[in-house]
């Protein structure tokens, strides 16, 4: 009796007719993302909504677990922050436990401020999706997620 190989083999992307598919598929998404972004001002910077909606889900963060969190150099999140306090939409407190660093929480103005911009997207988003079935747009972001946490773990790399 033949041996199957436990390792699956190596498909090259050149060769793999369905990682073309995506290839070409992420280019032209990447590209309608941002007209989307371009056409519709929601009234907050993308890095600005991304932040707060990271402190909204936990308060009182450092800008480095941020910056992980985000897959961006501390230094750029740095300057985000340090305009989006200008703006009022967060806070940073001292820590006593490391006197160099500090905690970041989201102000009131903050959580009014993607409370805002969450809705504009959502009703976007609704819109972009209005012929899809609820099973059909929980399938999407599922695999979206899945997607999403394995382009993180390549960044990881």
């Amino acid at each position: 009796m033949m041996q199957i190989p436990t390792q699956q083999k190596q498909v090259t992307a050149e060769a793999c007719a369905s990682v073309q598919a995506l290839e070409h598929e992420f280019a032209f998404l990447v590209r309608r993302l941002e007209a989307v972004r371009l056409k519709f001002d929601f009234g907050l910077e993308r890095a600005h909504y991304l932040l707060l909606l990271l402190l909204e889900e936990r308060n009182e963060q450092s800008i480095g677990c941020l910056a992980e969190r985000v897959n961006l150099d501390a230094s750029t999140v740095t300057r985000q922050i340090a305009a989006m306090q200008r703006c009022g939409l967060v806070e940073k407190h001292p820590n006593p436990a490391d006197r160099r660093g500090g905690f970041l929480s989201i102000t009131d103005k903050g959580r009014s401020a993607v409370t805002h911009v969450r809705q504009q997207r959502l009703q976007h988003v609704g819109r972009c999706f209005r012929h899809w079935e609820d099973a059909e747009r929980f399938e999407f972001a599922r695999l979206l997620a899945r997607f999403s946490g394995d382009l993180s773990e390549l960044l990881q790399e």
